[in-house]
């Protein structure tokens, strides 16, 4: 086997067995490994003891964490490296757990994923072609389904929600409206930005409610007014620009027209509007192509747009001066013009 073969063996194995990188992460988080050995060193024995798990398990989770990394020995046990530290240890604010319940749901819906192909139908039934079917909540789950998937979405909004907002080409005085805010970290992010602009959060009463929360723990409910409401019924508040943060991949491309063109009738001229989604052919990253995946588990019309679809869609309703640019590996940024004059022209940066 040549080098190049080798590397493409690995590369392949590494795919196949992925799901066991998932599952440790998921353990170790439910077994509170992680703040166990934050600041200090366990043994086998220790942790076993500290975890309420026999050693033999214990012994092949540690083996597991320090092989990807997260982990390492100091000749007295096991600690937490700097990134596990940062991201896996509840007390710490970029602390990514809250992530892992959900991907565990994910992860058991996705056993289902080649009858789901098969079928082109949704497991959860959680977005509806007409909308989501329960504020938020997949099939079955109801609020509890719902605090998790906001808490779930807050751990994606910190990786991409303060370059988002300094990417935004805000007038001071302006108001923008986040339409589907969700849990409100956008519309933070925006607001410290940007302190010269009014933000008007909407979305269902139930997701309000919890995104009206975080608002007030960041003390910013008297620069973010929540509107709860339907965005593809109820009338758009007046404004001068309009974001829609992962908004758009829920729906069905009837539906997105639908919604572009309703937010071009509705806006004001020379108003903005800004789409914030995982766009494969902008972000570079590996998840937004993998994203598809989860919308076809848990939407019945739901796809990943890559940012030609959507400037195609934008342009379509009548919006112009058209632009592109990466926000993170997560995500890029369309934004668009409603004109009261013709001749604006597209760009792509």
């Amino acid at each position: 086997m040549t080098r190049d073969e080798d590397s493409s063996a690995v590369r392949v194995h590494g795919m196949l067995t992925a799901y066991l990188q998932t599952q440790v992460l998921i353990s170790a988080l439910q077994f509170g490994i992680f703040e166990q050995l934050e600041g200090r060193s366990l043994d086998v024995h220790d942790l076993s003891s500290r975890i309420g798990v026999p050693e033999r398990p214990t012994r092949a989770l540690l083996i597991a964490l320090s092989g990807l990394g997260l982990l390492s020995e100091d000749g007295l046990g096991y600690r937490n490296t700097p990134e596990a530290s940062r991201y896996l240890v509840r007390r710490n604010p970029e602390f990514m757990g809250d992530f892992a319940e959900h991907q565990s749901v994910h992860f058991a819906n996705s056993i289902e994923l080649p009858a789901v192909i098969r079928s082109n139908s949704s497991i959860t039934k959680r977005v509806l072609k007409e909308g989501y079917s329960d504020q938020g909540s997949g099939a079955g789950e109801g609020a509890a389904g719902r605090e998790r998937l906001i808490g779930a979405m807050r751990v994606s909004a910190r990786l991409q929600a303060d370059p988002l907002a300094k990417r935004l080409d805000l007038l001071s005085g302006s108001t923008l409206v986040d339409l589907g805010c969700g849990s409100g970290d956008y519309s933070i992010a925006i607001a410290r930005r940007h302190p010269e602009v009014r933000v008007i959060a909407v979305d269902y009463p139930s997701i309000s409610e919890i995104a009206s929360r975080n608002v007030a723990v960041a003390g910013l409910e008297d620069r973010i007014e929540f509107q709860p409401g339907d965005i593809m019924k109820d009338l758009l508040p007046e404004c001068d620009a309009v974001l829609l943060s992962h908004v758009l991949d829920g729906y069905g491309r009837d539906r997105v027209r639908h919604l572009v063109s309703k937010i071009f009738d509705e806006l004001r001229g020379n108003g903005r509007l800004f789409v914030h989604s995982h766009m494969p052919d902008v972000s570079k990253g590996l998840f937004p192509n993998l994203f598809g995946v989860i919308l076809l588990i848990n939407t019945e019309e739901g796809e990943v747009y890559e940012a030609v679809d959507l400037m195609e869609i934008i342009r379509g309703a009548g919006f112009s001066d058209l632009r592109t640019q990466r926000v993170s590996f997560l995500s890029g940024l369309v934004s668009a013009v409603r004109p009261s004059l013709e001749g604006q022209s597209d760009l792509s940066l």
